[in-house]
């Protein structure tokens, strides 16, 4: 039989192995790549839907492809900051619905902010929304929004 204190002494010693296994430096195998950690602001993005809506008197060239802009126009004296940006294409029918997503730390000091679409192919605006629709800020809701396309002359 063990002696009171020797298994003492082994229960201190089992105890102080547990605590620096759970404290030890486990490093992946050199074999094995290392995962990237999943960047925070991922999660932090927000979206705004809508829909894009045209009539064209041609048809859309197969090359062709939207820009969905959110941008803060809440300075008169300045040109709107773009915010965020999609690309869509290829375009479909109309309607063409869209996701777009922003980053709300982007949005800054902003109050006013607007989406507006173009219609391209290259860099010739082949058609363009007239009107923006406000979002966000002070001047409108978090969507879902619709805007219409004209044509450039």
């Amino acid at each position: 039989m063990l002696s009171r204190s020797m298994l003492l002494a082994a229960i201190v010693a089992l105890a102080g192995c547990s605590m620096f296994s759970r404290h030890a430096r486990h490093e992946a195998p050199a074999s094995m790549p290392a995962q990237p950690a999943a960047p925070v602001h991922q999660a932090l993005m927000k979206s705004i839907i809508g829909d894009v809506r045209y009539e064209l008197p041609q048809p859309v060239p197969a090359d062709a492809y939207l820009l969905v802009t959110l941008a803060d126009v809440s300075r008169l004296d300045a040109a709107a900051r773009t915010v965020a940006v999609e690309k869509i294409q290829p375009v479909g029918a109309s309607p063409v619905d869209f996701l777009l997503g922003y980053d709300p730390g982007e949005l800054r000091d902003g109050v006013d902010f607007a989406i507006s679409v173009r219609l391209l192919q290259g860099d010739k605006l082949l058609a363009v929304s007239e009107t923006s629709a406000h979002v966000l800020g002070r001047s409108g809701g978090n969507g879902p929004v619709s805007l219409t396309l004209q044509p450039v002359p």
